[in-house]
């Protein structure tokens, strides 16, 4: 039988799935719409969980740890289902929506669920909650890795069948991983805290906070402007092979930097984001596909591995008695930057065109990560 805190790593990367297996059919529900309503409908998912992050953070400690992880499988769940049933842009916004509320919930109940179950099956409190992180970060990092990679995959095996396989496989792993947490016991003896928690940003942390805007935004425009402008150009799974890549590559880099000091990490990370996106720009505008493939693993090496890692880590150090706080008001930078950029950039790219609005970007780019070396230096 799984063990209990690996049943609870189980359910997070069965929720994480949820979030990239439509990738690939992303400029297909956008068809004829443009880029910037398809970068309206995928910011849904960072927008919600901006707004209610000082609700959700809390929420573990109100209703318990396994109310709360159920309830966001449900909702991830039913994002696939909704998707399933009826694709379009605008299901996929409702989707998205579903996407981060359960994300949310999944993500703050885990790690300490995984944590206090780990203790009651004998671990000290140190290993326990290295267990608990580790639970949240590999079950994340191997569902944002692989579930686009699934999809595609599925549509090189049966191109015609909507939806691919792979959403009616992740419903039955849906009610699978439900059936696993169902009988694992509450560790919350009683409610505690209040409802709502601010973000909170320790003094010396802001500029690697400030890091994931650049970082995240362009991961989103990889995800949405990019592959629209590959898709009016006849090249339609292009941006999505170059999505799984870059989030394979970011998810494997996270595994090998856990250990490095986060200064170094964000001086080496910056100019790296900066040189993976030019890359990948360059690949887009010139339909080079191999070029865009090496810029999308740069990217993801620098956005989810060094900015990612360095700046979370110096948050998470700034202020050790206000940790939850501090990395709420760590994700909501990162989540404004996974929304805000892309959607600017792909409503600007209807507005000019794609060219100059990738260009643009990469610019800005440059000088705020330039900015921000000097910053932390």
């Amino acid at each position: 039988m799984l063990a209990a805190p690996r049943r609870v790593g189980l359910a997070v990367f069965a929720a994480g799935l949820s979030t990239t297996l439509p990738l690939p059919l992303y400029a297909e529900y956008a068809a004829g719409a443009g880029a910037g309503p398809l970068a309206a409908a995928f910011a849904c998912y960072a927008a919600v969980l901006i707004l209610t992050a000082p609700l959700l953070g809390p929420l573990p400690d109100r209703i318990g740890r396994r109310r709360c992880m159920m309830a966001g499988l449900a909702l991830t769940g039913g994002s696939t289902l909704l998707l399933a049933l009826w694709p379009g842009l605008l299901p996929l916004a409702a989707a998205r929506v579903l996407q981060g509320l359960g994300m949310g919930c999944v993500a703050n109940a885990a790690g300490a669920w995984a944590a206090e179950l780990a203790e009651r099956e004998g671990s000290g409190p140190e290993a326990a909650s290295r267990l608990g992180a580790g639970v949240v970060t590999t079950g994340t990092a191997l569902s944002f890795g692989t579930g686009s990679l699934l999809t595609l995959l599925a549509l090189l095996v049966a191109p015609d069948w909507r939806p691919p396989v792979v959403f009616w496989a992740h419903l039955a792993l849906i009610g699978t991983v439900l059936a696993l947490l169902a009988p694992l016991p509450e560790t919350l003896p009683a409610p505690r805290g209040g409802w709502l928690r601010l973000p909170f940003f320790p003094r010396g942390t802001l500029a690697g906070s400030l890091g994931m805007l650049p970082a995240w935004g362009l991961t989103g425009v990889v995800l949405t402007t990019i592959p629209a402008s590959l898709a009016a150009a006849g090249q339609g799974q292009a941006g999505a092979w170059a999505v799984a890549l870059m989030i394979l590559v970011g998810a494997a880099t996270q595994q090998a930097l856990r250990r490095m000091a986060p200064r170094p990490a964000l001086l080496v990370g910056l100019p790296v984001l900066v040189l993976g996106s030019g890359l990948a720009i360059a690949g887009t505008l010139g339909g080079m596909l191999w070029l865009l493939l090496l810029g999308g693993a740069v990217l993801g090496t620098a956005a989810y591995g060094f900015v990612y890692l360095g700046g979370l880590a110096l948050a998470a150090a700034g202020a050790p008695q206000e940790r939850p706080r501090a990395i709420a008001g760590f994700f909501v930078i990162a989540h404004l930057g996974f929304s805000a950029v892309p959607l600017a950039v792909g409503f600007l790219a209807d507005a000019v065109g794609t060219a100059p609005a990738l260009l643009g970007l990469w610019g800005a780019v440059a000088l705020f990560c330039a900015a921000l070396w000097f910053r932390l230096r």
